[in-house]
């Protein structure tokens, strides 16, 4: 039994709280007598002999030291195997416990974004900002669809299913695009990360070892479905941007979502997608700021628009932008 990777214990208003940071919106309430347990653990006690080791430190008998684990196991603060973190965990500890004190009371929104936990890599600002900008299109029935290209396992799509049923919608058709086994489109001369310049080995540095593997278009389909949005409004498109759009696109777009990383793929969105995206439409790219293909291919696209738009900063990653009116 070891700690995994991206545990951690803060002080929140005053109290002690472990938490992890793939799971940004859960923490729990802990006290001095946990440490200790985390201590023997991070020792190398093995899981048989933590009893023993325990009872004259806390006072825990057998029963008590494996209902403990127990818990631990289930936070995935300890795991027999424990895997890679998939957020950063410097990054996102702070963010995790003081940056967004107000999302603590739209209670609505947390129990959508626990859903979600281990399926998006997006901040807690991100699923906001989502989560926000389908109450945007839901309250003032902007029409058109939900679309998003990039899905990987599919969280923020289910967050913006959440959020259509949190306002009692249940009518718009939800649009993902993405290959669904991880196969990524050739880097190409802009790809990379935002300040190291242009790279050609772009989709293997933004794809750590632990994304590599894809999750089955059934798979996310039915994560959504079973959170109760209806089956036949899910439309799952298997392949390349390039291949599937503008061919299996809707007319009407209300909301796009764009998170496909690269250039090539970012760029033919935009062109393909965005006109077709409604007045008082929602546009998000979630890399805008870290993947230089992202973010070349936005600042392009945008700069050729008659109507300018305020690319709004999410938070280190990810810009949103309501579209202009016609005039």
């Amino acid at each position: 039994m070891k700690l995994t990777d991206g545990a951690f214990v803060a002080v929140k208003d005053g109290r002690l709280v472990l938490g992890h940071v793939d799971r940004p919106f859960t923490l729990w309430q802990v006290d001095p007598g946990v440490l200790v347990v985390l201590a023997e653990i991070a020792r190398g006690t093995a899981a048989q002999d933590l009893p023993e080791a325990l009872a004259p430190l806390t006072g825990l008998d057998r029963h008590s030291a494996a209902a403990l684990l127990g818990h631990l196991r289930g936070a995935r603060v300890v795991a027999d195997e424990p895997g890679v973190a998939l957020r950063d965990v410097h990054a996102e500890i702070a963010k995790v416990v003081s940056a967004a004190p107000d999302l603590d009371h739209d209670h609505d929104f947390l129990q959508a974004a626990r859903q979600c936990e281990d399926l998006t890599l997006t901040s807690a600002a991100a699923q906001y900002a989502l989560w926000s900008a389908v109450g945007h299109i839901a309250g003032n029935a902007i029409p058109g669809a939900v679309v998003e290209c990039g899905v990987w396992r599919g969280g923020s799509m289910l967050l913006a299913a959440l959020a259509l049923l949190n306002h009692h919608v249940e009518d718009r058709d939800l649009y993902l695009f993405d290959t669904f086994d991880w196969a990524w489109e050739p880097a190409g001369g802009h790809d990379g990360m935002v300040g190291a310049g242009d790279q050609t080995a772009g989709a293997e540095a933004a794809t750590p070892e632990h994304m590599s593997s894809g999750t089955s278009a059934a798979e996310i389909h039915k994560r959504i479905t079973t959170a109760g949005y209806p089956g036949e409004r899910v439309h799952c498109v298997t392949g390349f941007v390039q291949d599937t759009v503008p061919g299996h696109a809707p007319d009407r777009i209300a909301l796009l979502r764009l998170d496909t990383d690269q250039y090539e793929s970012t760029l033919h969105e935009l062109r393909e997608l965005y006109p077709r995206v409604v007045p008082h439409g929602v546009v998000i790219v979630d890399d805008y700021g870290k993947l230089s293909g992202a973010t070349r291919a936005t600042d392009e696209y945008l700069a050729g628009l008659d109507h300018r738009v305020l690319l709004h900063r999410i938070d280190t990653q990810g810009r949103v932008f309501v579209k202009p009116a016609e005039r």
